[in-house]
Formats: structure tokens, C-alpha cells, sequence
């Protein structure tokens, strides 16, 4: 029985490390922002405000499970039962995901491993399984150190905001991953800015665009926009700027080269996206990133708001 205790303890443990730092996949902003919060916390009811918070909070505690389950410290009367409430609030999550008819990757795992609700669903109710078999075979150390377990996870807390600085509106200026792939003329750094990424034969993207110019028109400090177009329809760009009355500047980038020297428009988005995609900038720091046409979509409304 002990073997069968520790073992399924190193199992935990392996399995929200993986998940915390699946979370992380390709790139920390991007799978803690693009897929994390855009994709799971914001459709559960987040705010755009309160997300980052919470994506932050949910991951570094997902740190700090896997190191907890492991000692013996409060771990049969806070460590278990808090870990089973947080995987019972995203089950009841994606079993309403599941309701609906939605298959499109849950974000558990982020992109590292696509899962489905369903497939989601039923890696919960095995680890729910394995968690209540330790609850009835482990015991808390006596004397256990309340204390020790609060500073580990205030330390990997504090790290986990650190390391993955939340954007705001401020004046402190941040120097953008994107600004490697922009014309120098389009300083992203310096003030408040918007690029876009558009195929110029999606017509999501140019009523994007028209609503951008007009947004443009009516607020006299309205930021700049910059658009980079894959080459796929370049010949249809003439078309696309008469359509949206814009004389926004753009780029021309090549969709995809497998040339590691070579940057291109799909290695830039980290390979998975929705056409149009609108992202606004303050000072070099990432306010807001819209993407697709469903729950993350560009919305003129709440862009105003962003940079009002």
C-alpha cells in the first residue's frame, strides 16, 4: 500500500507540473495570455481586467501542487481538498463545454497537448479518483508548518508575477516581442499603437479594418495602425485599402518559410490563429489581443474603452 501511495503522489506531481508548464507553451505570454486566459478563463466569464490575475494565481498553484503533494505538511486537510476543488470548478466547466458541443482544444493543456472537454473531462475524473484514494491512505505530519507551505507558495507566486509581468496603462515602456518583425518607421514602443495581422481576401479582416478607420475618424487621438498582410493575396491589397477607406501603413510578409533565418507571418503568430487579429499596445506593453471571429473577436466597443 505505501508503494501504491507514493506512487500515485509522483503521479500527481507530474501531472499539474506538466500542466503548469504546458500553460507556458511555445512562449510564456503567449500561452498564458493567447491560450490560457483568451481561450479558457475569459469564455468561463473572466474579465479581460481579472484574467491575467487569475491565469497567473491558477498556474503558480499549479507549482505548487506538484511540490506540496509531496510532503507531508497539511496535506490531508488543505493540500488534497483545495486540489480537488480546483479540478471539480474546471470539471463542471467543461462538462458544460461538453453540453454545448464544444471540441475545440479545452487549454488544460494548452498547445503543448490539445485536449477536447471530453478528453479533459475524463483526465479529471481519473486524477479526482486518484486524489481521493491518497485522501483516505496519507496523514498530516504532526506538527505540521502552516507557515512553510504558505511561503512556498507565496515565493512561487510572487515568481509567477514576476517573471510574467501583467500589461497596464501606464507610461513605463516595454520593449515588444513584435517590434523584431515591424518596419522601423512603426515604432511599437513608443505610445499607443495597433497592429494587425490581414489576409487581404478575408473579409473579416477588412470590416476590421474599415471599423478601425472609422473609430479613426472620430477620435482625434486615436492610435496608429500598422498592418502586416501575408503574402497569400497580396495582389488583392489595393482592393482591401479601398474597402476600409484606410491609409494605414503596412508590411508584406511571406506566410510561411522554413528557413529558420527567415521571419514569416505564421511563424510570428506562433502557427495557430484567426484571421483578423488586432493588437493594441501601450508604450510596448500588449493591452489587448484579438483574434478570430467567436469568443475572442475584435470588438469596437471594448477597443474604445481600451484606449480611452
Amino acid at each position: 500500500m505505501k508503494n501504491v501511495v507514493f506512487i500515485s503522489r509522483i503521479l500527481i506531481s507530474a501531472l499539474f507540473l506538466l500542466s503548469a508548464v504546458a500553460k507556458l507553451y511555445p512562449t510564456p505570454l503567449y500561452g498564458i495570455t493567447k491560450v490560457f486566459e483568451e481561450g479558457q478563463l475569459i469564455p468561463m466569464g473572466f474579465s479581460t481586467e481579472i484574467a491575467p490575475f487569475f491565469s497567473r494565481l491558477i498556474i503558480g498553484f499549479e507549482f505548487f501542487i506538484a511540490f506540496a503533494i509531496l510532503q507531508s505538511h497539511y496535506i490531508k486537510k488543505l493540500i488534497i481538498p483545495s486540489t480537488i476543488l480546483l479540478l471539480a470548478v474546471f470539471s463542471i466547466d467543461l462538462s458544460l463545454d461538453i453540453f454545448v458541443g464544444n471540441e475545440e482544444n479545452c487549454g488544460c493543456f494548452g498547445q503543448l497537448i490539445p485536449m477536447t472537454p471530453s478528453q479533459a473531462l475524463i483526465k479529471n475524473i481519473f486524477t479526482l479518483l486518484i486524489l481521493f484514494f491518497l485522501y483516505k491512505n496519507v496523514h498530516d505530519r504532526k506538527n505540521s508548518n502552516f507557515l512553510l507551505l504558505f511561503n512556498g507558495f507565496l515565493i512561487i507566486t510572487v515568481l509567477m508575477f514576476s517573471l510574467l509581468p501583467i500589461a497596464t496603462n501606464s507610461s513605463n515602456k516595454q520593449i515588444s516581442s513584435f517590434s523584431n518583425y515591424v518596419i522601423p518607421e512603426f515604432n511599437i514602443n513608443d505610445g499607443k499603437k495597433v497592429l494587425c495581422f490581414f489576409d487581404a481576401g478575408c473579409e473579416h479582416c477588412m470590416d476590421a479594418a474599415k471599423s478601425l478607420t472609422d473609430l479613426s475618424l472620430l477620435n482625434t487621438d486615436f492610435p496608429e495602425v500598422h498592418i502586416i498582410f501575408s503574402d497569400t493575396e497580396e495582389g488583392k491589397i489595393p482592393e482591401f485599402l479601398e474597402y476600409s477607406g484606410s491609409n494605414f501603413s503596412y508590411q508584406v510578409m511571406e506566410f510561411y518559410n522554413p528557413d529558420d533565418d527567415i521571419n514569416s507571418y505564421l511563424e510570428v503568430l506562433g502557427f495557430e490563429y484567426e484571421n483578423p487579429v488586432i493588437i493594441y499596445f501601450n508604450n510596448g506593453n500588449q493591452m489587448r489581443f484579438y483574434d478570430g471571429t467567436t469568443n475572442n473577436e475584435y470588438n469596437p466597443e471594448d477597443f474604445k474603452r481600451l484606449f480611452n
